[in-house]
């Protein structure tokens, strides 16, 4: 179900695979008593020691579940589904050598609340709710958060029946004709040719038709003249111009890197190129991907093909960095996280950067799944060095021309070398160095590409409160695993894991990556996508799950021009 290429011809075929069970938004009855008779008496009787404001004495913090799940000196505070197990419920009920709270045991009401609500699991709206296993490195999602609709794969969806055939022209028309004809109304009439020619030029170049194109229209009635308008425009170069500038500003391009010091980045145009050349060479938007976050570790089968590899890495190393930074560790990390963030919205639309400094508040992204991600970008060499001012990473880019060009200079240097090796007087040697000086200053530089490459691989540990200074346990390096799973293949001792990324990002089951190309598809072309929030597609997204496919609201595209 990903989209095939980057031309918006596919469009309409895609948005089938959009459809996803409908996620139901009703009160939940465990939540409303946790609200009603739970929080309130944590807050009142227990955060004034282990609240937010709080020391948290014994180590134990009770504002979140997340929280008791983790525990404090004792262990976990409560086991969801077993209150008799938790040890929260012995302290409250006074039954342990540890009494709480001290100076009055709560009442017996307030306490079978407690327990109820253990017992029904420990429901906290708001919070990530993920459990830590005793037995390592495990979470259990609840399944709520594993049937949330965003991390189901899509599903075809059958096409519905209409009774006015005639009408359409594709299948997206069918899904809008149903429910206008269940509702019992009609489409609007069609535009006029000649404002179609003016929409569908505007919407895929920026610009307006020339009257010779506009007139060749008119006179046009062949019954596939409004497709070969299409065809000519998708073809244009202006096509590319157009999309490609979507692209960037979802890749936060700029000639400069912005922030404290604000440097030209002279060789960023080559990405700005290549993300424009891709849209008019209609390139597979899987390997779109691919190529931004691991291409210079794609096999290639030609120096044309490397070197446009290379330069898609550059995804990764532009956008706002702070070049300037006194604590080049803090630097590192801060950069780091930029890179999971922005491939987090930009392929996942998950707001994964949340998860550095703490468990999400609302999606199920625990921090150990942020660091397993920031692991892979920290064994990737994007910078040449960490020191005040910062210097960004370039690769040559193989050429044969260029090549030949410096063995050329080469030859001149090491036959002026030799000529100095022989002169005798003074003034010719003076005379020599000099040339030769001027032969080393004039050394041919092999064109450069902003571009990451492998750096020193290893696995991150947990960063507590988001701080290089307060370290936790170490994670391997993975994918999220409310999306990827438990049973993950380890990545390579002496690999960054970015292809393993890449790899993992374009595979069919993956029930984000196409889902959140194609809703930013639709926004491009319509203004406004199914999923408003097009960079997240978490609880707080704006738009809940698709349904048949949720289109309802949003115009067809086709010769009736209602675009």
């Amino acid at each position: 179900m990903r989209p095939p290429s980057l031309r918006l011809a596919t469009l309409g075929c895609l948005l089938l695979g959009l459809s996803a069970p409908a996620a139901g938004r009703a009160n939940d009855p465990a939540h409303e008593f946790f609200e009603k008779r739970v929080r309130p008496v944590l807050a009142a009787r227990c955060y004034e020691c282990h609240g937010p404001k709080s020391k948290a004495r014994g180590g134990l913090r009770v504002d979140s579940r997340a929280a008791l799940l983790r525990g404090g000196d004792h262990g976990p505070a409560i086991v969801p589904g077993k209150p008799e197990q938790s040890f929260l419920l012995r302290v409250l009920r006074h039954d342990a050598d540890i009494k709480m709270p001290p100076k009055a045991k709560l009442p017996a009401g307030a306490i079978a609340d407690l327990a109820a609500w253990v017992k029904l699991g420990a429901p906290w709206p708001g919070d990530v709710a993920v459990q830590a296993s005793l037995a390592g490195d495990r979470t259990v999602f609840t399944k709520e958060q594993q049937s949330f609709w965003a991390f189901q794969r899509p599903v075809a969806v059958p096409i519905p029946t209409v009774k006015d055939t005639q009408w359409l022209k594709s299948p997206v028309d069918a899904f809008i004709l149903a429910r206008l004809e269940a509702k019992g109304l009609r489409p609007a009439p069609p535009a006029d040719r000649r404002t179609l020619i003016r929409r569908v030029t505007f919407d895929l170049t920026g610009l307006p038709p020339s009257p010779q194109e506009v007139d060749a229209f008119l006179k046009d009635r062949s019954p596939d003249a409004f497709a070969r308008v299409v065809d000519r425009l998708l073809a244009s170069p202006q096509y590319g111009e157009r999309w490609g500038r979507h692209w960037l500003d979802v890749a936060r391009f700029a000639d400069s890197n912005g922030m404290d010091e604000n440097l030209v980045q002279a060789n960023a145009w080559r990405y700005r190129d290549y993300v424009l050349a891709a849209f008019n060479r209609d390139l597979s938007y899987d390997r779109f991907v691919r190529e931004q976050l691991a291409g210079d570790l794609l096999p290639a089968a030609s120096e044309a093909e490397r070197a446009e590899r290379i330069i898609a890495t550059g995804f990764l190393s532009l956008g706002p960095k702070m070049l300037a930074e006194d604590d080049p560790v803090k630097m590192e990390m801060d950069i780091v996280d930029e890179q999971v963030d922005t491939m987090a919205k930009v392929f996942l639309g998950l707001t994964l950067g949340c998860a550095r400094c703490h468990d999400h508040k609302f999606d199920p992204l625990p921090t150990a799944d942020y660091y397993a991600l920031a692991g892979i970008f920290k064994s990737t060499k994007t910078m040449d060095h960490f020191r005040v001012v910062a210097r960004w990473h370039e690769q040559p880019l193989p050429s044969r021309e260029a090549l030949v060009h410096q063995q050329e200079h080469q030859k001149k240097v090491d036959a002026k070398r030799a000529e100095m090796a022989k002169a005798t007087e003074a003034a010719a040697r003076k005379r020599l160095q000099a040339e030769l000086a001027a032969l080393e200053k004039a050394r041919p530089v092999p064109p450069m590409a902003q571009a990451v490459s492998e750096g020193t691989p290893g696995n991150l540990r947990i960063h507590l409160r988001g701080s290089h200074l307060t370290l936790g346990r170490e994670v391997p390096r993975r994918f999220p695993r409310i999306l990827a799973g438990e049973e993950q293949a380890a990545v390579a001792a002496k690999q960054s894991g970015r292809l393993q990324l890449a790899e993992w990002l374009t595979r069919t089951h993956n029930p984000l990556t196409a889902r959140v190309m194609v809703n930013r598809l639709w926004h491009w072309h319509f203004g406004a996508g199914l999923v408003r929030s097009p960079d997240n597609f978490g609880a707080l997204g704006e738009g809940d799950a698709p349904t048949d496919p949720a289109i309802e609201h949003l115009p067809a595209v086709g010769e009736r021009g209602q675009s």
